[in-house]
């Protein structure tokens, strides 16, 4: 199995809709929250990339499949793995699972781009740490 990295959050009420179950736009910022974590854990900062570097990553696509629903107060794990790794693109699946039970899933293309929005082919020190983390990932 891949390694992942895990993000521990509680569901509150301004993640839920009106009958207490989360809202199915709020497990694509839980998501972003677990990426942006596991990037942290790694020593990686977006500011840092950003300000120094002139780079980001933006969301290219993303599949999200609602399996069951979380409702408020739920403690829900984020678990991110990395699929592959190109030069300007990463593919990412996460999972949000409720103590062993799977609430949804999400396979998520991230690219890597410039101010302009024109894509950039990743530093080599974050490929490396990317690589290090993860020896399953596929190149």
């Amino acid at each position: 199995m891949n390694k992942f990295h895990t993000l521990p959050l509680r569901v509150y009420f301004e993640d839920t809709d009106t009958g207490g179950l989360v809202y199915y736009a709020n497990y694509l910022k839980f998501a972003e929250r677990g990426r942006t974590e596991l990037l942290r854990y790694l020593g990686i900062s977006h500011a840092e990339m950003i300000k120094k570097q002139g780079v980001m990553f933006v969301v290219r696509s993303c599949l999200l499949n609602c399996l069951a629903p979380a409702r408020l107060d739920d403690v829900l794990e984020v678990r991110t793995y990395f699929k592959k790794l190109s030069y300007a693109k990463l593919e990412v699946s996460q999972t949000i699972v409720r103590e062993d039970q799977l609430i949804a899933t999400l396979e998520v293309v991230l690219a890597c781009i410039n101010a302009l929005g024109k894509p950039i082919k990743m530093d080599d020190r974050f490929r490396h740490l990317l690589e290090t983390y993860e020896s399953n990932l596929e190149s």
